[in-house]
């Protein structure tokens, strides 16, 4: 495949994920069909099913484009220490908290979360290094799974708050009650 075929199919892509999202904003995922995502993004069934098989393959692809961009704006930020890697991750959910809603509103928060859980190993390795993450292969699968699930219930706790409280704020509360007696 050509340079130029790449991007039209990535763009095709993209499309078919925003579509999603806008029928999501309707019906309720599991109601969705590859026909209303079809007319939504003015595309052909053909162009859909040369991308993906089924709605499930977008909600992944679309899951998978959410973690790239956080991924990206981290590497963009050079963070190298966990705190900074939780604002960030908190400050990106913050900017996307209308399709963070949808996929609250679809109950898809496990599949996200179950991404979150597969892409951490990535995040690992680009903050710290390959090697660092070679040297604790044993307990990094379980030092993730600690972090991710308080950072997922945390942010399952903003959501349910209306996510009123700035990222910021969320951050340096929890900040602070770790370094106190509190907990």
């Amino acid at each position: 495949m050509n340079k130029t075929n790449g991007l039209i199919a990535e763009q095709s892509k993209k499309r078919i994920a925003e579509a999603m999202l806008k029928v999501m904003n309707i019906y309720d995922y599991k109601e969705i069909t590859v026909t209303q995502i079809t007319q939504e993004a003015q595309i052909s069934r053909k162009t859909f099913y040369r991308h993906f098989r089924d709605r499930d393959e977008v909600l992944k692809h679309l899951f998978y484009s959410l973690y790239q961009e956080c991924l990206s704006s981290i590497i963009k930020s050079g963070i190298h220490r966990y705190w900074d890697l939780v604002q960030c991750f908190f400050d990106f959910w913050e900017k996307n908290a209308a399709t963070l809603n949808l996929i609250k509103g679809s109950n898809l928060l496990p599949q996200l979360f179950e991404e979150s859980y597969a892409r951490s190993f990535e995040v690992f390795r680009t903050i710290r290094s390959s090697e660092l993450s070679e040297q604790y292969k044993a307990q990094l699968p379980y030092l993730l799974a600690y972090s991710l699930g308080g950072m997922n219930s945390m942010l399952i706790k903003w959501l349910e708050d209306g996510m009123v409280i700035p990222s910021s704020t969320l951050i340096s509360c929890l900040k602070e009650g770790f370094r106190s007696d509190l907990l």
